[in-house]
């Protein structure tokens, strides 16, 4: 799983240094791919910007210098539309109706100034978004021949007693008088024990 990162361009004077750490952090980084859009006011309907936006249909990451109830109401009069996503760094969002099943995570710049926590935490989301899936290789369901054959190899093994070692005598393993070795007294012996038991 990769994790857009929208990186608006209009930091004040003060988040120059910080827009450009971000960008050094960001270019070539491992799944998260940044995209560097200008003001979300300023995007006309045909601009680049706008269909680069359309073109991010996963859940996204969003910088800003606002804050994040002002970013996600910018990004939905630009029909870019998810519902606002907690993480550590927006950590209670409100409750609001999902226009989309997106996720947005919101980032106040303004607020989040330490290039380091905040590439931590696009990594974190990032992690937390990857659907880790493990194959069992080899198992097939049993067919209805196979189960019956397992079951007549198991009352087999059950009712006809082991061949004699050579080495060993052989005991005699006849049934008493009076009674037969049929499936219907071993079956009639687990009913009668299954009976003690309770």
């Amino acid at each position: 799983m990769r994790l857009p990162v929208i990186l608006i361009q209009n930091p004040p004077a003060s988040g120059v240094a910080l827009a450009e750490q971000l960008v050094g952090n960001l270019i070539g980084r491992p799944g998260l791919d940044l995209t560097l859009i200008d003001r979300l006011d300023s995007l006309g309907k045909e601009s680049t910007d706008r269909m680069t936006l359309e073109g991010i249909t996963v859940p996204a990451a969003v910088l800003d210098w606002r804050d994040a109830s002002n970013l996600y109401d910018a990004l939905q009069a630009i029909d870019f539309n998810g519902y606002r996503c907690a993480h550590q760094m927006d950590p209670t969002p409100p409750t609001e109706q999902r226009s989309s099943s997106r996720r947005l995570f919101l980032f106040d710049l303004k607020q989040s100034t330490d290039p380091i926590a905040i590439m931590q935490e696009l990594n974190r989301l990032k992690d937390s978004l990857a659907v880790k899936t493990i194959s069992i290789g080899g198992l097939t369901p049993p067919s209805k021949q196979g189960t019956q054959q397992s079951s007549e190899s198991v009352h087999q093994a059950v009712s006809t007693p082991p061949p004699a070692s050579p080495s060993v005598p052989a005991v005699d393993t006849a049934p008493p008088q009076g009674v037969s070795r049929s499936d219907d007294n071993l079956d009639a012996l687990i009913d009668h024990l299954d009976e003690l038991d309770v």
